[in-house]
């Protein structure tokens, strides 16, 4: 196992964004260096026997061209020769010599040449025009080129013969050759340290996002996420940032509803406690008190079934472990028939219940489901009603779909709090009144809008009450 833990942090190590721009760029400058040498060994000597032809036919075809035009003069062709390095002959056609020049008299062939050598050189340029040939097989210690051309006006007129050495390359490749290695070192050293230079640089913000989100992960929700230096990694620390903040908001919202949970399962579990060893010890033999007592706890245990029940609920539907049934109904007729079960709070305890919705609205939902967001909706807006106790319930048909509202005369909801109100561990300050249900009804309204692809929202200002609505599409 000892020998594994250096294995594994080299494998580590060259899995990271250091070391691989390093190698990547490395490997770049590598490859250049290879192509040069290569471009170099390969090309060289054919680079320049191709240059010193295209020379010889620039000097052909500008000495033809005075010809044509009568403006060619011994200066020009002294020139030509001095500045390319070349031997030259004109001769007419009859083989006598109008101007020579020779830049090399040890190496040139057409200077020297006997007349028969001369001659045959004519004839082969009569045959072909121009006659080139290279890498003639004399006792010379340089290469030579040889270029004979007939110039014709009409007939031929004349001849021009050029000769040139190759200049032996071994000196010249060898000081190329030197100064090449420098420039080969001197680049793999540069190049080496910018991509060192490069890969710390790039693998900073990174590293420090790391260590970041490593603090983050072991519980530090304080930690700042820091990508200064690419726009990729600050767009990637400001999400983390983001994620921290969300992460924090959840977590003291779980703490929140622990203690919340805890809470609310606590009393009951209490109360039936308490009251069933009144049962035992005191009313045991009272059948009035008994039966009190036992009412107490039923009531208690309703109480935290629902509560239990609303959390499995909720549970369910953000995993998707419940699906819809949906079915064709008239929701205007439910809202009526849920709306008639609350004429016992509004004869007991003064609500007032206001219903405007259409004769006959048909819409395909999951009935059920449906029913439990609009319940869990009154139950809020009874619970948050205010002294006015008024709660109205509407239904406005909208190009969009039709909008059913439900609106309480309640203290408002702030600003600050809107975008939290549909929060699972969201829990809003009770009014006064005992509440009505469980805490998490518009958890679960959520999870059941989203669940149809429903709009929903909620429009509040403190002091005015608030609206609770979504919108539904016929059909």
């Amino acid at each position: 196992m000892q020998e594994d833990k250096p294995r594994t942090g080299l494998r580590r190590a060259m899995h990271s964004v250091r070391f691989t721009v390093w190698i990547y760029f490395a490997i770049f400058i590598v490859s250049i260096v290879i192509l040069m040498w290569i471009t170099f060994i390969a090309t060289l000597e054919s680079n320049y026997r191709k240059r010193r032809n295209e020379d010889i036919d620039t000097v052909s075809e500008y000495i033809v061209s005075q010809i044509s035009a009568g403006s060619l003069t011994g200066k020009r062709l002294y020139d030509l020769a001095y500045s390319y390095d070349m031997c030259l002959i004109l001769q007419d056609r009859y083989g006598l010599t109008l101007y020579s020049y020779d830049v090399s008299p040890e190496h040139c062939l057409i200077h020297g040449a006997s007349a028969a050598e001369l001659a045959e050189y004519r004839r082969l340029a009569d045959e072909n025009g121009i006659y080139r040939k290279e890498n003639l097989g004399t006792d010379l210690i340089t290469d030579n080129m040889l270029y004979v051309r007939s110039i014709k006006q009409g007939s031929t007129i004349g001849y021009l013969m050029i000769n040139t050495s190759m200049e032996p390359l071994e000196s010249t490749v060898g000081m190329i050759r030197a100064q090449l290695m420098q420039i080969t070192i001197a680049m793999l050293i540069l190049g080496f340290g910018i991509s060192i230079f490069l890969s710390q640089l790039i693998s900073t913000p990174i590293q420090r996002i790391t260590l970041s989100a490593r603090k983050l992960g072991q519980g530090d929700h304080n930690v700042v996420f820091n990508g200064k230096g690419y726009n990729e990694t600050e767009q990637l620390a400001q999400t983390l940032n983001f994620a921290s903040e969300e992460i924090t908001k959840i977590d003291t919202m779980r703490r929140d509803l622990m203690a919340n949970i805890s809470h609310d399962l606590r009393t009951p579990l209490t109360m039936v406690k308490a009251y069933a060893e009144m049962i035992r010890d005191l009313s045991g033999d009272d059948p009035v008190k008994r039966d009190e007592h036992l009412g107490i706890i039923i009531e208690e245990s309703d109480r935290l079934a629902a509560l239990v029940n609303d959390i499995l609920d909720l549970t369910k539907l953000e995993n998707g472990a419940e699906g819809l049934s949906l079915e064709e109904f008239d929701f205007s007729e439910r809202i009526r028939s849920i709306m008639s079960r609350y004429t016992i709070l509004a004869e007991r305890d003064g609500y007032h219940f206001y219903v405007s919705v259409p004769e006959h609205t048909i819409i395909k939902a999951d009935p059920i489901k449906f029913d439990q967001v609009i319940y869990n909706l009154i139950n809020n807006a009874v619970n948050y009603s205010g002294e006015g106790k008024e709660i109205y319930v509407t239904a406005v048909k909208q190009e969009q779909g039709t909008e059913i509202a439900i609106t309480d005369t309640g203290p408002g909801i702030s600003k600050e709090l809107l975008p939290l109100i549909f929060d699972r561990y969201y829990r809003a300050e009770k009014s006064k009144r005992e509440v009505i249900g469980t805490g998490l009804g518009l958890s679960i309204v959520k999870q059941i809008l989203i669940m149809h692809g429903y709009e929903f929202g909620v429009r509040s200002e403190e002091g005015t009450g608030s609206t609770f609505w979504f919108r539904v599409k016929e059909g």
